[in-house]
């Protein structure tokens, strides 16, 4: 399994919006009902991927992330 790391994916001008486990590809997401300052909505998502739980990737979901990455940047 890869390790552990949140990458952003997504942001909303300069706050984050969007981020992604690279371990086990589960999202995380800031609801924006309100004003969040960049502080805060990075607050939400790292709080979010501190608590979650990694769960193993089936073969298809690993060979889809393994295609995603190598065209990631084409």
């Amino acid at each position: 399994m890869q390790k552990r790391k949140l990458r952003i994916v997504k942001r909303i001008g300069p706050a984050p919006y969007l981020g992604v486990c690279e371990g086990c590809n589960q999202q995380f997401r800031v609801t924006y009902g309100k004003e969040f300052t960049v502080e805060d909505a990075t607050a939400v998502i790292q709080e979010q991927f501190d608590v979650h739980k990694c769960k193993p990737m089936d073969s298809s979901q690993n060979a889809l992330r393994i295609v995603q990455e190598a065209t990631k940047n084409k």
